[in-house]
């Protein structure tokens, strides 16, 4: 199973991207700033690494991908990939050596394509249920019958 560390300082956003990224069939694990994240990124050996760049602020980050590029040999280095609301997502995933950036808010699409950019077995993306329900006989309840 492939392990995807979650770097993000907003609690709902982390819980949300955690929760995908499970009913996605992967292993998660999370941080709340740069410190935390180095620790988890060296102790877990992530598949993929998934960086706001402002946790809280984008010094954090690039500390962050200093600290890990110093610490983890090149061969053993999971992708990066950056991820912002700002409209400067591109130079700082560049400052970042990051291997790509992903804009927030996003389409749960561009997560997917960005797993299987860089995981070797990506897990394809659960249909979505609709409102609509499956072509078939439909089934109309009755009330039970017998003893209580």
């Amino acid at each position: 199973m492939k392990r995807i560390l979650v770097i993000d300082d907003d609690d709902a956003i982390r819980r949300w991207l955690t929760e995908y990224l499970i009913d996605l069939g992967y292993e998660t694990q999370v941080a709340v700033d740069g410190d935390h994240a180095i620790r988890s990124a060296v102790a877990l050996r992530p598949d993929l690494i998934l960086l706001d760049v402002r946790v809280p602020r984008p010094a954090s980050a690039l500390r962050f991908a200093e600290r890990y590029r110093e610490r983890v040999p090149a061969d053993r280095r999971a992708p990066i990939i950056a991820m912002s609301a700002g409209n400067d997502l591109e130079a700082v995933a560049q400052q970042l050596g990051a291997n790509d950036a992903l804009p927030k808010p996003f389409e749960l699409s561009a997560l997917v394509k960005i797993l299987a950019k860089y995981l070797e077995d990506p897990v394809p993306a659960p249909v979505p249920e609709t409102a609509e329900p499956a072509l078939g006989p439909e089934i109309t309840p009755r009330p039970e019958t017998g003893p209580a």
